[in-house]
């Protein structure tokens, strides 16, 4: 409880500065009361042009079976031995219905940022939404409104849209096809999911992806990848 209580003081100090991470990432609507995580993730935009390592470290707490918080610090950096704090985020993701109950399962995800060396600021709301198909397969996406604001940068509201298919292989391995469609990125590719138990409430997670660009301006190719270790 006492680690619960420190979560949520962190996540109302950063609330007032966080900001867009640029982490291409499919959320799913499902939440597990109590549960703790450590996240680690990146994303290497344009692999064979100029690359730039986008990084994220966060911790989060579900709160009840519907309310999950996480709390981020942004990195990014050209090199290793040039790396610099670019912001802050904190997420809010609510589980809206049961799993299985309808035709398909809802969340709704809520985010808040700011960047460290400018004014610039975000907020956004998304809809999640998982179904899953005959054949082992599952379908989710997610629908997001963005406004992005401050002295740096033009006031703008800005849509996006992630959408990933993945076929239930086995918990350790479950291939997937998946679409970012924002005002940044137009872009798709193939990912693998896994999922391998730490003992009795615990668990590793960790996607792999690799995006390829479907405009002229959109990377021709990024890599993507995340850690969760949940407990």
């Amino acid at each position: 409880m006492y680690k619960g209580k420190v979560l949520l003081l962190s996540a109302f100090l950063c609330a007032s500065q966080i900001t867009h991470a640029d982490m291409a990432r499919v959320y799913h609507p499902y939440i597990e009361q109590q549960e703790r995580e450590l996240e680690y993730g990146l994303v290497w935009r344009d692999l064979g042009g100029d690359p730039l390592l986008l990084q994220r470290a966060g911790v989060g707490y579900a709160w009840t079976d519907r309310l999950f918080t996480e709390v981020y610090v942004l990195n990014e950096s050209i090199t290793h031995e040039d790396q610099r704090i670019r912001g802050y985020e904190v997420e809010v993701k609510l589980q809206l219905t049961e799993q299985g109950e309808y035709w398909a399962d809802w969340g709704l995800l809520l985010e808040a940022g700011t960047a460290r060396d400018i004014s610039q600021h975000e907020l956004a709301a998304g809809l999640l939404w998982e179904k899953a198909l005959p054949g082992r397969w599952v379908a989710a996406a997610n629908v997001l409104l963005e406004y992005e604001f401050g002295s740096d940068v033009d006031n703008e509201i800005e849509t996006a849209l992630r959408s990933q298919i993945r076929f239930r292989h086995r918990p350790e391995f479950e291939p997937a096809i998946e679409i970012y469609l924002d005002d940044q990125d137009w872009a798709a590719g193939p990912a693998l999911i896994g999922a391998t138990p730490w003992g009795a409430g615990k668990q590793l997670r960790w996607e792999l992806g690799l995006l390829f660009g479907l405009d002229d301006t959109t990377p021709a190719s990024s890599l993507r990848a995340a850690i969760e270790f949940e407990f």
